[in-house]
């Protein structure tokens, strides 16, 4: 799993230290892969809360992409989609 953030490297960096994150953030700030996933929001110029689930060969085979900060998918739900790839 990794995170990517529209913030700067610091910023994130920060981030990463206040919640424990354990897992990979990077940043983004010049928005260029966060424009490629088609997850910008269109009113706050940021990231959307999204995930992506990629095989393997780097074919996405699952995504999700929100329009509120709240908007998340039921862990069941990100579960199950894994289990279909593997």
């Amino acid at each position: 799993m990794i995170a990517l953030s529209a913030d700067t490297p610091d910023t994130a960096r920060m981030t990463v230290s206040e919640l424990g994150i354990t897992y990979p953030v990077l940043s983004d700030a010049s928005l260029t892969y966060i424009r490629q996933y088609d997850v910008l929001h269109p009113q706050e110029g940021i990231a959307r809360p999204s995930m992506f689930i990629v095989d393997r060969e780097g074919v996405i085979r699952w995504r999700f992409v929100g329009m509120s900060a709240s908007a998340r998918p039921p862990i069941e739900t990100v579960l199950e989609e894994l289990r279909k790839v593997q």
